[in-house]
């Protein structure tokens, strides 16, 4: 009868991970920072190989259901859900539980909109197995061994839950704080999930992309 059990409750596990795989995944998109070590510039707005930051986030995205982007709307090459974290300016956390409030999905890809590898970044995510019942989300580590919080997949009910424990609804309180106790797969993803926070960061990215325009002075778009 043990082994009976074993076996059926193994095969129940192996459905619902199958349905979950079948299942439509939300995006949201971070792109309301400030950039206060880019003077004020629009960071999502910085071109890499052509395309702005933005447009490299939500190609990363495509496919997933609806796709959310969290800041001042802006142009987008395709289309998107746009919305605000309250107050504007509130921090990541404020900005995803902005987000989630729109979210029905079980799933959700969280990633910040200042990834020139965006595309690359998130289809490494995408080929590891997607989120069992004894984990609460996957996401990637840079180069330095850090995990980056927003490049990542979690299960929505577990981010609701974090967040119900972080008072002013996560107004500036930091992703450690709101994912750290969770329980999180990380993999290791290199220069990948590198971002880009300076303009030394901006020109390595484009130095690195074969199609990115040569001498071109850094955008200094404002807020």
């Amino acid at each position: 009868m043990t082994e009976r059990h074993d076996t059926e409750h193994h095969k129940s596990e192996t459905r619902a991970t199958e349905t979950r795989a079948t299942e439509p995944t939300a995006a949201i998109i971070l792109a309301g920072g400030r950039a206060s070590r880019l003077g004020g510039a629009v960071k999502p707005l910085l071109d890499v190989a052509g395309r702005t930051l933005l447009d490299h986030a939500v190609a990363a995205v495509d496919g997933c259901d609806p796709v959310i982007v969290v800041g001042p709307s802006a142009p987008t090459r395709d289309h998107v859900v746009w919305t605000r974290e309250s107050p504007e300016f509130g921090g990541p956390v404020a900005g995803i539980a902005a987000g989630l409030a729109l979210v029905d999905t079980a799933d959700v890809l969280l990633l910040a909109a200042d990834l020139p590898n965006a595309v690359d970044a998130v289809a490494l995510l995408h080929r590891h197995p997607r989120l069992s019942g004894g984990e609460d989300g996957v996401c990637l580590i840079d180069a330095s061994e850090r995990m980056q919080w927003l490049v990542g997949r979690y299960r929505a009910d577990a981010l609701r839950a974090a967040l119900a424990t972080l008072p002013d609804g996560g107004r500036d309180a930091s992703l450690r704080s709101l994912l750290a106790g969770l329980r999180i797969r990380a993999v290791p993803a290199g220069e990948l999930a590198t971002d880009v926070d300076t303009w030394d960061d901006l020109e390595r990215a484009r130095a690195a992309s074969p199609t990115s325009p040569r001498g071109s002075a850094p955008d200094e778009e404002t807020t």
